[in-house]
């Protein structure tokens, strides 16, 4: 006899601060959009005792951790009675806990930064941590963001595979929440300071002109394959750091891959996914290369 797998849940991390519960309405709309289960987690972490200082120990961190949940799962049922909720509590690290829970998740989601009511552990390097490391894709909400239903979905395209990942994500969010996509490329070649261009310089702009014909390509697929669905490129001569998140000003998320070639070759996207995590307003999707599952962990 054979059983059916368990439906991957739209995870996210609560911790009792205000941007972990604006990462809980995103992810609680989302579950409802796609039809997913809402897994709440709320991961309690012991501090080591610091020299000198008071650190908060609770003598029931489980307890609570449940009022953390519990709260949580009052603010989903308000606006969504009908979704299939599940909570918990783990003692444990946040980073790591969350990205090991990421193998059996369709979407990770956690706040930019918090203060933890309960933990008092910052998570910003949480999300970062996450968003670097986790299995699936990784939302970090910072609270902003337009949460109209028609605000774009934003995605950045640079010519590798891991980006058309993102743009597949992009596309699927969009057409789930009837939204435009707003695909931005951008051409970036810094020419070296001082002396001039030499030919390896004229052989990179010659490279990031072919990997801008080969987005044009990308999108034209999406376009005659997603009819019904507004596909918009914008060729941006600027820093993908920059042009994403200007892009993104009136969106309801930026998307982006974990790795591939960012603006030119050489320029990992990793950084510039980190460095849209850092400066965008509104959520950023981070999406890992499919390869990756096996491997990270």
């Amino acid at each position: 006899m054979t059983t059916n797998p368990p439906t991957r849940a739209v995870l996210v991390a609560v911790d009792g601060s205000s941007l972990s519960y604006a990462a809980l309405r995103w992810a609680a709309a989302m579950a409802e959009r796609t039809g997913l289960p809402l897994h709440i987690v709320h991961v309690f972490v012991h501090l080591p005792p610091v020299s000198g200082m008071a650190v908060f120990d609770p003598a029931d961190p489980q307890e609570l951790g449940r009022r953390v949940v519990e709260e949580a799962e009052d603010i989903v049922r308000a606006d969504h009675p009908e979704l299939e909720v599940r909570t918990e509590v783990r003692v444990g690290r946040a980073a790591p806990d969350l990205v090991a829970m990421s193998q059996d998740a369709a979407v990770v989601a956690l706040g930019a930064r918090g203060h933890g009511r309960v933990t008092g552990v910052l998570l910003g390097s949480v999300s970062q941590q996450v968003a670097m490391h986790a299995a699936c894709p990784v939302v970090v909400v910072r609270g902003g963001g337009n949460l109209a239903e028609d605000a774009p979905v934003v995605v950045g395209l640079d010519g590798s595979p891991e980006a058309e990942g993102a743009l597949r994500f992009a596309l699927d969010r969009a057409v789930t929440a009837g939204a435009p996509v707003r695909v931005v490329r951008a051409e970036y070649v810094e020419p070296p300071p001082g002396a001039p261009p030499g030919p390896w310089y004229t052989d990179l702009v010659e490279r990031v002109e072919q990997l801008t014909e080969q987005v044009r390509a990308t999108v034209a697929e999406a376009r005659h394959a997603r009819p019904d669905l507004d596909i918009e490129l914008r060729v941006v001569h600027d820093h993908p750091v920059t042009a994403l998140v200007e892009a993104s000003t009136d969106a309801s998320m930026v998307v982006v891959a974990r790795r591939g070639l960012g603006g030119f070759a050489g320029l990992l996207l990793g950084s510039v996914s980190q460095g849209v995590l850092s400066r965008a307003q509104v959520p950023v999707v981070v999406v890992p290369n499919p390869a990756e599952r096996a491997g990270e962990g």
